[in-house]
């Protein structure tokens, strides 16, 4: 019998370059509304870059097992509200990958309604963008409360250490003098998913939720 003949190889089908925004969202198993998140905040550039999104898509969703994470849950960046805050200096709210290390902490620790007990018992504060952690502080204490005329329940600054941050290019860094415990947590956080669920912006990660 003849030595067999076989069929040559397949042709790989190429994989794109760039994506679609629907494209995006299904592999990061986000809503459309998410990905234009991570566009605004430059985590992802236009066109959508398929190695982008790869760089970030298949993380696992981070689980607690024994205590609690503070998260807050941002948009992406747009110009501070002067008139809801008069004499709040701030620049920005929410996160863009070139902000400046100030300008991401005047963003991100004020002004949030939660309980600053709570917060400052926690130390780790996860900053998230459509569930993708872009930044995590320590948090040392209370900076401040206010209560704006419209509200009757206060809003608090909180004092924090930067723990580790997103940079352009999806690049993350961790400061050098981050001790070796927090580091090892930051990095945990910022390799994964994070969704809690909540009334507002700042929610908790507890045990048996993921």
């Amino acid at each position: 019998m003849p030595l067999p003949t076989f069929a040559p190889p397949a042709t790989p089908t190429p994989r794109p370059a760039t994506l679609s925004r629907t494209q995006a969202a299904a592999r990061l198993e986000l809503n459309p509304a998410g990905v234009d998140k991570l566009v605004k905040a430059g985590m992802l550039g236009l066109p959508i870059r398929a190695d982008a999104v790869d760089k970030i898509s298949g993380r696992e969703r981070l689980q607690v097992l024994d205590g609690e994470l503070t998260v807050l849950r941002t948009d992406a960046r747009a110009t501070a509200d002067r008139d809801k805050y008069p004499s709040d200096p701030r620049t920005w709210m929410g996160f863009h990958v070139q902000h400046t290390d100030e300008e991401l902490e005047a963003a991100s620790l004020r002004w949030w309604r939660s309980d600053p007990h709570r917060v400052v018992d926690n130390e780790l504060f996860a900053v998230t963008v459509a569930t993708f952690p872009v930044a995590v502080y320590r948090i040392v204490g209370t900076a401040a409360s206010i209560t704006r005329a419209d509200e009757d329940t206060p809003r608090h600054h909180y004092a924090g250490q930067l723990l580790a941050r997103v940079h352009p290019g999806l690049e993350i860094t961790f400061p050098q003098d981050t001790p070796g415990h927090l580091r090892t947590l930051a990095k945990q956080i910022m390799n994964h998913r994070i969704v809690v669920t909540s009334g507002g912006p700042v929610g908790y990660l507890e045990p048996g939720t993921d």
